[in-house]
C-alpha cells in the first residue's frame, strides 16, 4: 500500500511509470493502430524504384592553357563548390528536354526533372545522378538516358567553344608573316591541340559508372514503415496516457487520494470477478480470499483505534454502486468475527439494500425509528453471517420524506444510544455528495470511511466530499479503494475448505426475531 511519505519521497519517474502501467491498454491500442496503418500503407502505397548513375567531375586546372578559355568546368579553391557547380550543370531543363526527346518519354521536361536528382557523393569527385520511376527498368532507362544527355549536351557546348576558339586562332595565324611563324609557332601548337578536342567529349564531366537495374523498390519499405509505426504508436500512446491521466475526471490510482486531504488509504480491495445482481451488495461469502483479507485489514486498523470504548464508524461515498454497502456488511462481519459485539445500521432511506442482501424481513426498520414509532432495541434483528453474529437495523421500505428527519439532534441521540449497546457500530450511509441526509451523523461518529472505486469515482466529487466533511467538523476520513489489483499470496495462507455452501451464507437467528439484549 502506498503511503503519503512514500508518495512525497517518490522519484517523479516512478510516478510516470505507474501512470503508464495503468494505461497499458491505451498504449497498446495506439501501437496496434499505428503499426496497422503502417502495414496498410506498405501494402497499398505504389512501388517506386531508384536507379543511380555516377558521374566523374574533373575540373580543369587554371594552369591548363588550352582549356582556360573553353566552356568547361574550371577548378576553384573549394572542391565542394566545384561539385555543386557540376550538379547545377547536370540538372537543367535543356538536358531534361533532350532526354524526353531521346527516350520518347510520355512526360514533360518539368515532370522529368521532379524525378531526377544529382547529389555529390561525400568528399569525392563523384556525383550521383538518380532517377525514380514506377518500375525498375524505367528507372534504369531514365538514369542512363539522362546521363548520356548530360554528356551529349556538355560535348556539344565543348565542341562549339573549341570551334570558336579555333576560328579565332586560325585568323590570328593567317595574319602573321612567314618570318613570324618561323620565329614563334605557339599559335600552330595551340591550333593542333584544339583540333584534337573536336573529336573528344567534355573532359571535366564524364560517366564513371552507368546505372544498374534496381533489385527492389526503395519505397515503401515495409520493415521501416513497421518500425516507424511502432515508434509513432508508442509516442502517441505515452503522450495520450499522460494527457488522459491529467484530464481524466475519474479516480485511477490510489496515490491520487493523497492529493485531496490528509486522510490515508485504510485498505485496498481487489477487483472482483463475481458481480452482483441488480446492484445487490456482495456478501462476504461471495468475495474472493484477497478481498476478504482486504476487509480484515480494514477491521484491524479500525479496531486498533477503539481502545477500550465503543466506536461508531460511518461508511459513505460519492455515488451509488461504488461498493459502499458491500464494505459496510463486510466490515461489520469482520469486526464480529473478531469477537466484538457489532451493530450494522442502514440510514439510506432512499435506496436501501441491506434487508434484501441479508434476506431478512424486519418488523420495524430505520424509518420507523426516525419517525419515533419504535425503540432502538425493538428494531434490531439478530443475524448470523459467515460464522459470526451481529445485530442489524435495516430499512424496510424507501422513505425519502423521512430522510429529512435525520437532524443533528436525532443523529446525536442515535449514535449515543447505539454505542451503549455494542462495541462497534457500522453505519451504512447514502452518498453524501448526492444527498446530505446522513451528513449530521458524520459529526458524532468516531471514524468516517469513504469508499471509492477505481475508474468510477469522480475526483471532483471526492474532493467535494472531503471538504464537506472538514467543514462539518467530521473526523478525518479514511479511504477504502475498490478495484485495485489483488495482492499475491502464498497458497499456504489461502482459504481453507473451499467454497462455502450458499445455503448457509446468511442465517437470521430464529426467523429474524428482534434482539432483546446484545
Amino acid at each position: 500500500m502506498l503511503t503519503r511519505s512514500r508518495l512525497e519521497n517518490e522519484p517523479e519517474v516512478l510516478h510516470y511509470a505507474r501512470v503508464l502501467r495503468g494505461r497499458l491498454k491505451l498504449i497498446a491500442a495506439c501501437v496496434v493502430l499505428a503499426v496497422g496503418v503502417a502495414v496498410v500503407y506498405a501494402k497499398l502505397a505504389p512501388r517506386r524504384y531508384r536507379a543511380q548513375a555516377q558521374m566523374l567531375v574533373s575540373p580543369a586546372s587554371s594552369s591548363d592553357v588550352a582549356l582556360s578559355t573553353l566552356p568547361v568546368l574550371h577548378s576553384s579553391s573549394e572542391p565542394t563548390r566545384d561539385s555543386l557547380t557540376a550538379v547545377g550543370l547536370m540538372t537543367t531543363p535543356q538536358i531534361a528536354q533532350a532526354t524526353v526527346s531521346a527516350l520518347h518519354l510520355n512526360t514533360s521536361a518539368r515532370e522529368l526533372l521532379a524525378n531526377v536528382s544529382a547529389t555529390p557523393i561525400g568528399q569525392s569527385n563523384l556525383v550521383s545522378l538518380q532517377a525514380t520511376a514506377g518500375s525498375a527498368a524505367r528507372a534504369q532507362l531514365i538514369a542512363n538516358g539522362f546521363a548520356q544527355q548530360v554528356l551529349a549536351t556538355r560535348a556539344a557546348a565543348f565542341h562549339a567553344g573549341v570551334a570558336a576558339e579555333l576560328s579565332s586562332l586560325r585568323a590570328q595565324l593567317a595574319a602573321e608573316t612567314p618570318a613570324q611563324r618561323a620565329a614563334d609557332d605557339t599559335l600552330g601548337a595551340q591550333i593542333s591541340e584544339l583540333e584534337l578536342y573536336l573529336h573528344r567529349p567534355d573532359p571535366t564531366i564524364t560517366l564513371a559508372a552507368p546505372a544498374s537495374l534496381p533489385l527492389g523498390p526503395y519505397t515503401p519499405r515495409t520493415m521501416l514503415a513497421i518500425v516507424a509505426g511502432l515508434v509513432v504508436g508508442l509516442v502517441l500512446g505515452i503522450v495520450g496516457a499522460l494527457a488522459v491521466d491529467v484530464f481524466d475526471p475519474r479516480l485511477r490510482r490510489e496515490e491520487q487520494l493523497y492529493e485531496l486531504s490528509d486522510a490515508r488509504v485504510l485498505a485496498t480491495i481487489p477487483r472482483e470477478r463475481v458481480t452482483s445482481r441488480g446492484g445487490t451488495p456482495l456478501l462476504p461469502q461471495k468475495l474472493s480470499f484477497p478481498a476478504r483479507e482486504g476487509y480484515r485489514t480494514l477491521q484491524t486498523i479500525l479496531a486498533g483505534r477503539a481502545g477500550n470504548g465503543p466506536r461508531a464508524i460511518l461508511v459513505t461515498g460519492t455515488a451509488p454502486r461504488e461498493g459502499k454497502t458491500t464494505t459496510s456488511i463486510s466490515l461489520a462481519t469482520a469486526l464480529a468475527q473478531g469477537g466484538a459485539s457489532v451493530i450494522l445500521i442502514e440510514v439510506d432511506l432512499r435506496r436501501p439494500s441491506i434487508a434484501d442482501a441479508l434476506g431478512i424481513e424486519p418488523t420495524a426498520g430505520t424509518e420507523d425509528l426516525v419517525a419515533g414509532k419504535v425503540q432502538l432495541r425493538d428494531a434490531l434483528v439478530r443475524v448470523a453471517l459467515d460464522g459470526a453474529e451481529m445485530s442489524v437495523l435495516a430499512v424496510r421500505r424507501p422513505s425519502p420524506r423521512l430522510a429529512e428527519l435525520l437532524s443533528l439532534a436525532f443523529s446525536a441521540r442515535l449514535v449515543e444510544s447505539v454505542k451503549q449497546l455494542a462495541q462497534f457500530v457500522v453505519i451504512d450511509s447514502p452518498p453524501v455528495t448526492a444527498v446530505v441526509d446522513a451528513l449530521p451523523l458524520a459529526r458524532f461518529v468516531d471514524d468516517v470511511v469513504i469508499v471509492n472505486r477505481l475508474g468510477i469515482s469522480q475526483m471532483a466529487k471526492l474532493n467535494e466530499l472531503c471538504e464537506l466533511l472538514v467543514d462539518y467538523g467530521a473526523p478525518t476520513p479514511g479511504f477504502v479503494v475498490i478495484g485495485g489489483e489483488p495482492l499475491a499470496h502464498s497458497p499456504y495462507y489461502g482459504p481453507v475448505g473451499g467454497p462455502r455452501d450458499d445455503a448457509a451464507e446468511v442465517q437470521p437467528s430464529q426467523s429474524a426475531r428482534p434482539v432483546a439484549e446484545l
